[in-house]
């Protein structure tokens, strides 16, 4: 009896895929035309088959079509019903964008949007077309739609290294993966050329530079043989699929891939190999990014780069796992072993040093730690040259940037503490001298004081100097002949090597020492949050009290002003704002009007963020986060960013979780309330 038991874990995943399933019937379903260059004919072939199902009685509309000057694609779209486009002023331009409101509004069965990877004029709702055809999408509309393989987002380096061109407007590859039919329009590259050539792709100078560029045949081989692939593995991956979802559970891998986040200018490359890795073996994809102590306040152009790659993992279905530490490849084979990784696939760099050999490499460092894990290595080259390491990690402050420092403050102010520990070394050196103390008395008051300079700064570089500097000085001072930086005895030299690798030594394990207690300090501290947020949220029986504990926690973490807003019945409660401590923050009327508030109604509706740092709403002064759990959403955060940055990765995970707590205990508040309802009924009943 046993053995015929079914698999729980089976039945779990089949209730999943059919919870799926009924979600998908209740959407829009979405074709994608691809092809693998401009003119395969992907739009023509679009309203060929809208035609088609409108002669068979079918409601097609023409959301948008790209007005390409190409007789025949213009002549089939003759006949469609016609959605005006939304027209749109930037930079004294009047540009033409898909009007996504009249297209909800008009509501068809099947709507036509060509260029899916098209990005959309500021000022609209959505930073991207995909995404306006997503809501089309779960508004139950239809979509047909048209896209060319070199915008699929893991490919993108693929791309770039035959073409020579990087593809700035991309897609990610979920919205490909997800579609309901990818139709490839294919040609022969020579047709594609000939019909070049005859001016009906591009007018004839437009056409000579492109045969000159893009369209050279052996890019367009290249392209279709990407394209062909891409469309195969998409086909091969959805059979395995279905197989599993019919109890083949033999099929499924168990694969975890696990990536790295860096401000490296090629970790882009890294992210998307490595995407396309778990893509490949149908395994879980997770990025990790360990916020180290010594880059707290890294420039914008560093914080810029690991948010752009953050966005880009997101953007190819990677789970973002964020960790805090400062031996980096520890802190990596740790997750690893947790989360169960089979993979890693890391970016490397070659350090040359003394006589060509190099130094151990992050993979090294990894490999030591965890000596079974499977690790890929991604050379960290592009364009044939070695980029300059600009810090493999990039940590970030909370609030608002940090003050310029003073003189005392920065590297001045660490040189004079240590220049001062060296003066008083040396005066207690003379006094032993005088008393005829020994030399080795001498080397420990030296010692005393970088272990002293060690403590009191907050750079390394000015202990290493004054390490440096108290070899001299003792030379100078108590080495004969008295000073000068002659020495006379033999065993000076070992003396000097010795005092001088001593030192170091020591400014290296008080470095660290300082480091670990500010690492420590700061865990400890967002701990104490989380810790502080459950234990208050337990105790709590109102909503709105909730409300006010959780956006004072967020507040506390973050150091911003917080709003907000109760979501029930299809309608928000509030603004319940929260001012941040200090002066020179938002003031509650910057975030009192419609327009916000549209924002977080948005956010409320469809549970997903919006707002500022954002691709939905990104106009908006604060980021919109909804409090949900599971689907159901009890309400809306938002917080204001100040001069626009982003919240830092380790920040937002814990802001995260902090929300779905409080979703948490919205849904208990809400399962009691019912509970003595039904008790009250039952009470009246008797």
């Amino acid at each position: 009896m046993e053995e015929n038991r079914p698999d729980p874990e089976l039945l779990l995943k089949k209730l999943r895929k059919e919870e799926e399933k009924r979600e998908k019937e209740r959407k829009g379903k979405l074709k994608i035309f691809l092809g693998y260059a401009a003119g395969v004919g992907k739009t023509y072939a679009m309203l060929e088959a809208a035609q088609t199902l409108r002669d068979r009685g079918q409601e097609v509309v023409a959301g948008y079509i790209e007005p390409h000057d190409r007789p025949a694609t213009l002549a089939m779209a003759e006949g469609l019903e016609t959605l005006p486009p939304f027209m749109v002023e930037y930079k004294g331009i009047r540009l033409r964008e898909f009007d996504l409101d009249g297209a909800l509004k008009r509501k068809p069965k099947l709507i036509l949007v060509d260029e899916l990877a098209h990005t959309n004029a500021p000022g609209l709702r959505h930073e991207k077309r995909y995404q306006d055809v997503n809501e089309l999408l779960q508004a139950g509309i239809s979509v047909y739609t048209t896209l060319n393989i070199q915008h699929l987002e893991s490919l993108n380096d693929q791309v770039g290294s035959i073409t020579g061109i990087r593809v700035r407007e991309r897609i990610p590859d979920g919205i490909f993966d997800q579609a309901d039919q990818v139709e490839l329009i294919d040609i022969e590259p020579s047709d594609l050329l000939q019909r070049l050539k005859e001016g009906k792709i591009y007018h004839a100078a437009q056409a000579e530079r492109a045969l000159d560029h893009f369209f050279a045949e052996e890019k367009l081989i290249a392209l279709r043989e990407i394209a062909l692939r891409r469309t195969a593995d998409r086909v091969n991956r959805l059979a395995v699929m279905e197989r599993e979802n019919r109890g083949g559970a033999d099929y499924y891998t168990g694969e975890h891939v696990l990536t790295c986040i860096s401000p490296s200018p090629t970790c882009a490359k890294v992210i998307r190999t490595a995407s396309r890795l778990a893509y490949a073996f149908r395994g879980e994809f997770t990025a990790l990014y360990v916020e180290t102590p010594s880059l707290q306040h890294a420039d914008p152009k560093v914080r810029q780069m690991v948010e752009e790659n953050i966005h880009l993992a997101k953007a190819l279905g990677a789970r973002i796992a964020t960790v805090f530490g400062e031996d980096i490849a520890g802190q990596i084979a740790e997750y690893a072993k947790l989360s169960n990784v089979s993979k890693v696939v890391l970016g490397r760099t070659n350090h040359k040093i003394l006589f060509g050999q190099t130094k151990g490499t992050l993979a090294d460092h990894v490999a030591q730690y965890a000596p079974k894990l499977d690790i890929y290595i991604i050379p960290d080259i592009e364009n044939g040259g070695t980029k300059k390491k600009r810090g493999f990690y990039a940590g970030y402050g909370r609030g608002k940037r940090k003050k310029p420092e003073t003189f005392m403050e920065g590297i001045g102010g660490d040189c004079v503490k240590c220049f001062l520990a060296l003066a008083v070394s040396t005066g207690f050196g003379m006094m032993f001298q005088h008393f005829q103390m020994s030399e080795s008395n001498i080397i420990m008051l030296y010692l005393l004081g970088i272990l002293l300079a060690a403590m009191t700064v907050s750079r390394r570089g000015a202990v290493v100097i004054s390490s440096l500097l108290s070899v001299l000085l003792f030379n100078f001072f108590f080495v004969e002949p008295l000073y000068s930086f002659q020495m006379d005895g033999k065993e000076y030299p070992v003396t000097i090597a010795v005092m001088l690798a001593a030192s170091l030594i020591t400014s290296s394990l008080m470095n660290r020492v300082r480091s670990h207690s500010r690492e420590m300090a700061k865990k400890a501290y967002r701990t104490e949050i989380l810790l502080d947020n459950s234990r208050r949220l337990r105790r709590i029986r109102d909503k709105k009290e909730a409300v006010k504990e959780v956006s004072g926690q967020i507040k506390k973490l973050l150091g911003l002003p917080v709003l907000f807003y109760l979501y029930s019945g299809g309608g928000l409660e509030g603004p319940f704002f929260f001012p941040a401590d200090g002066e020179g923050h938002m003031q509650e009327e910057e975030f009192l009007n419609q327009k916000e508030r549209a924002v977080a109604m948005w956010s409320a509706a469809r549970g997903k963020r919006a707002g500022a740092c954002t691709h939905t709403l990104p106009d908006a002064k604060a980021i919109y986060l909804p409090v949900k759990s599971g689907d159901r959403v009890y309400g809306v955060a938002g917080i204001a960013l100040e001069e626009r940055r982003e919240i830092p990765p380790f920040e937002y995970s814990l802001l995260t979780a902090m929300l779905n707590e409080a979703g948490l205990v919205f849904e208990r508040m809400e399962m009691m309330a019912a509970s003595d309802e039904m008790k009250e009924r039952k009470g009246e009943i008797i």
